[in-house]
Order: C-alpha cells, then structure tokens, then sequence
C-alpha cells in the first residue's frame, strides 16, 4: 500500500495543533506533503516553519484551495463564492493565477501538487497550462451515499458522486471521469479526498467513515481511545493489493481543527490526538514492515504514471466491518463505467454510472450544472429504492426463477465472491453457489461476471444440480432501470424502447413489447446520451421485453428468459454505448 500524509497549518490555537501533527510524522519518519492555503503566504512566521521543516525534513509543498471566503483573496475576486469549483472560469483563472504567483513569490519554486474538495475539468485545464509543474492534486471529495447531503443539514454544496474511490487520470471534459488515452487526459494525476469505507459509503453517510480518525469519532464508532475500526479499514485497503496487481493507495488529510475542541468530536482533546499518533504509528509499522510505502504526493503520482496504465480497470471488495453485517459489495471503475455489485442481495448490479457517452460536465456559476458534478446513474438501488420489492418498484438488476408457478428472486438469497481474477478478456467474478428451494424441486445456481473494456457485463447462471433432472427452470436476467442524480426522479419522456422488430417512446403508459426471441432489447437515454441494452448470447430462448414505466412507477424494465435445465446454462449481457 501506498500512502500520503498530507497537512495544513490553521490560524490561532489550532496553529499549536498544526505543529502537533507535524511533530507526529517527523518523529515517524514519515513523508509529509503541505498543502498551503493561500492566507498563510502572508504570514511569515508561519513559512518560517513550513521552510524549516522542508529544509529539515523534506517536507512538500504544495497549495490547498480550501474555502476562499474572508481572507486575502478577496482583494482579487470580491465574489463572495467561497470554493473554486463554483466560480466562473474568469474568476477561476484569477484565482488560480493569484496563488501560484504568490506560492513562487513567497517559496521561490514552482509548486509540484495542489488540493481542492473538488476540482472540475475547467479548474484543472487552467492548472495544468498555468503550471505545467504541478503533476498531481486532490480533485475529488468521494461524498457518496445516500444521506451525506440529508445529514450535512443542506450546506455543503459538493455534489460529485460517481467519481473513482482511487486515484485516477481525470478526462478534460470531465475530471470525475477517468480518461480512456493519453489524448483525453488533463494531464494532472487525481487522487481523492481521504479514502472511504466502501461498503457504508453506499449505504449511508460515509463522510463519517474514512482515512480520518476523527471522522470515526464523529460516527461514535470509537470507545473513547479504542477504536480498532481506524486501523481495520486501513487494512481493507491493504486486501485490494490481491485485485489490482499488488497496489492499494489511501491518504490522511486532518485539519488541525479537527484535532482540538471540535464541536464534531465527544472526545476529549486528549483521546482525539491519542488517536491521530496511533494512526500514523500504524502507518510506520506498515513501513517497517516492508508492506507499505510512504511517499510525497508529487512521488506518487511519478510512481503512478509509470506502473499504472490509463484506461485501466480498478477493482475493489468491499466487506462490512463495522456493524458484522455480513454484507459484501464489488465495485469495478474504468473508463466506460462504473459499478457495483450487491453480494448481499445475490450479486446484483445496484449502482451503474455510464461514462461511455463520455458527457462533459463541469460545475461553476457560468455552467448549466452549477454544483451538480455528479456522474448520473442508470441504476441506483439506494437512490430509488430495492429489496424486498424492486423488482415491483425500484432499480436494479438481479435474476428471477420460476419453477412452474412459483418465482425466486437471487436479491433475496446473499452470495460471496468465490474467485476473482483478472483475464486477457475481462474481469472473472466467480459467486458462491446458490441453493433454490421450491415446493416441487430444490437446484443449485451457479453464477460467472465477466466485466469486459467494452461497457459490457456479460452474465453466466448455469443449474448444477437439480432434485427433479427433468424440470426445466425459467430464468429471467432482468434490469430495472431510470436515470438521475438523486433519489427524486427525473424527465424519463423521450426514452426509446425496442425490442427487435418494435420500439416505442416513453410516455408513461405502462405499455410492454414482447418478443419469442433473444434479440437485444435497448432503452435509449437522451439526457445522458447513452443505449443500455441486455441481450441474450446463449441458451434456450423463449423470450425478451421491455417494460415502459407510468408515473408513480417511473422506471423502464429490459427481461431476457430462457429455458434451463440441469446441466444447461444460460447467458446474457448487460451492455452499454453511445447514442
């Protein structure tokens, strides 16, 4: 695993806490990157230390573009806007040409590495042609989840889900998208802002479980100074060495005033800073280990430019491990799109975001998205609701068998990855075997992803068994789909439906087009230009549809089914493309 330790200075009797933490990692010998914002260039006693400590201990330097509002940069641009994402791309060029000038007046060199919560494609654009030296920033604040913005009382205005959870090579048109080559690439290498839990983050509010140990006490997931999860999700990360070709990356950024008298923390002073040192211990132990590698932001992204292509498909497992759940999601994220897979719920797709259309989106006053720099989804489970009735109400995909009269649904029956490996021609998820019972007959279900560079996931589902050898199992690979952004639904009109032979536009009738073969069936999105289609590739066919949704009920619905029995499979993929 690889890490950054990144920190800023704070004003007053937090500057104190600064120190402290500053004092932490050089003790550890820990690489340390400083990201400076940009009031504290104006404060020499300030630099003083910060070029103490490169001096002496090498520390990076580099800018942090955190709030704007109240300090000296408002003699540059009065807007009382205080992020730079949300500036126009005038005041964003001003902004921006401020602080590098001020950085090279005040350190004499050219920054290497930069931050933001969010930094969208224009900001990185002017960053990258402005100073060419800079090779690497925090551009993304992975806030996903379902009540992140609920819980944050509606006042923070950062809306950037469907972005990677890893860092990646920010696409020009839109930095939450990883570039698919060299040419669609900013430039700038991207890693987020602090590493999150995985599986709570697409559950509930994940800005309380990340690489930040006083987030953690925010959550109440400590007993004062006991705190095992802190630890336990750095090794979560270490596990996903085993799915990405042995590298795994996290980062801690603590604001000083996180660490001192913060109304966000029960614990004491004492208990809080206790936990920050155990933290980055646990890091050096890591170190000295031989198992992780402690690097300066700017070394990293050198690292990572030359060991990890663009285009790339970065795979994670993310297990449970704060309540004993047992749940278990797989997330998948390359170019063309990315996703999850609900283990828990028999390994159905629960969140698609489509970068295929490859949409530009960027976020500012001078843009029709304003803060909105979130990849929409075409499925959301969480957003728009799922199990016990989703396939009734709710989107998602997930496997339906009938025998005779009776209907199962695998998003009632949880499943674990068995294999995962990485092949010439896609990714192998392997699930653990399913046991169907009906009143006639019991059968084991056994069920092959294979995620392909092409924006497809191809579907495998065999019967391996079966107590009646001649009952013929109808199996239904169904994706219930919309799009969005939240959970209130958008303007689903337009959509084009077809079946081979017949298509309709969506008009909210509830109609549905039948056809006795396994032609593709499509639904057409408009508003993300994309063509999200299931098509059947292997088996005894007996029919496909797609199912227009009505108001209260605003979804479309694309079935492929076969006929299988024991011994037989059938297969089917879930594909998408430009309109």
């Amino acid at each position: 695993m690889i890490v950054n330790v990144i920190h800023r200075p704070a004003n007053g009797k937090l500057y104190e806490m600064f120190r402290l933490q500053q004092k932490f990692a050089h003790e550890l010998g820990l690489k340390v990157t400083l990201l400076i914002p940009y009031d504290f260039f104006f404060k020499p006693d300030v630099m003083a230390d910060i070029m103490a400590d490169h001096n002496t201990y090498g520390d990076e330097l580099g800018i942090w573009m955190g709030e704007l509002t109240g300090g000296k940069m408002q003699e540059t641009v009065p807007c009382k806007e205080p992020f730079l994402w949300l500036h126009t791309r005038e005041s964003k060029e001003k902004i921006l040409k401020t602080v590098l000038d001020k950085f090279r007046e005040v350190v004499g060199t050219e920054p290497v590495c930069f931050g933001g919560y969010h930094m969208d494609a224009v900001s990185l654009e002017l960053l990258h042609t402005m100073c060419p030296s800079i090779r690497i920033s925090i551009a993304g604040c992975f806030e996903e989840g379902v009540k992140v913005f609920h819980g944050c009382n509606n006042s923070w205005y950062l809306f950037n889900e469907g972005m990677p959870w890893h860092p990646w090579y920010p696409a020009k048109e839109n930095s939450l998208r990883p570039a698919s080559d060299e040419g669609e690439w900013c430039g700038i290498v991207a890693v987020p802002h602090l590493c999150r839990d995985m599986a709570l983050s697409y559950e509930g509010r994940n800005d309380f479980f990340a690489s930040h140990p006083a987030n953690v006490q925010r959550a109440m997931a400590n007993e004062g100074a006991i705190a095992p999860y802190t630890l336990n999700l750095l090794d979560i990360y270490r596990y996903q060495e085993r799915f990405n070709d042995g590298f795994s990356y996290t980062n801690v950024f603590v604001g000083p005033n996180w660490l001192s008298g913060s109304p966000n923390v029960q614990d004491s002073d004492e208990v809080t800073q206790g936990m920050y040192r155990e933290y980055l211990e646990y890091y050096a132990q890591l170190r000295d280990e031989g198992k992780l590698q402690s690097m300066y932001m700017s070394e990293f992204a050198d690292w990572y430019k030359a060991n990890v292509p663009i285009g790339k498909a970065h795979l994670y497992d993310a297990k449970e491990i704060l309540y004993g759940s047992g749940k278990d999601y797989f997330w998948y994220c390359d170019d063309k799109m990315r996703l999850l897979f609900d283990l828990f719920q028999g390994g159905s797709i629960g969140d698609l975001r489509p970068f295929v259309a490859k949409q530009p989106r960027c976020t500012g006053a001078d843009t029709p998205f304003k803060a909105i720099g979130t990849n929409p989804y075409l499925i959301h489970s969480q957003y728009r609701t799922g199990n016990a009735h989703h396939f009734e109400d709710g989107a998602r995909t997930t496997l339906q068998v009938k025998l005779g009269e009776e209907m199962l649904d695998l998003a009632n029956y949880p499943t674990r990855l068995s294999k995962v490996s990485r092949e010439e021609d896609g990714v192998y998820l392997e699930l653990t075997d399913i046991r169907l019972k009906f009143a006639a007959a019991t059968a084991t279900l056994k069920t092959t992803v294979i995620i392909r560079k092409d924006a497809s996931v191809e579907f495998v589902r065999a019967i391996t068994e079966s107590s009646a050898p001649d009952a013929s199992f109808e199996l239904t690979e169904y994706c219930k789909g919309c799009w969005g952004t939240t959970e209130y639904p958008e303007e689903m009109g337009g959509i084009k439906l077809a079946i081979p032979g017949e298509k309709i536009v969506y008009a909210y009738e509830g109609r549905i087009l039948t056809s006795q073969t396994s032609g593709a069936v499509t639904a057409t999105v408009p508003a993300l230009d994309t063509v999200l289609g299931l098509t059947g590739i292997k088996g005894n066919f007996s029919s496909c549809e797609a199912e227009e949704g009505y108001i209260f009920n605003p979804y479309y619905t694309l079935r492929q089914s076969a006929q299988v029995k024991n011994g037989e499979e059938m297969r089917t993929v879930l594909w998408l493309r430009k309109k």
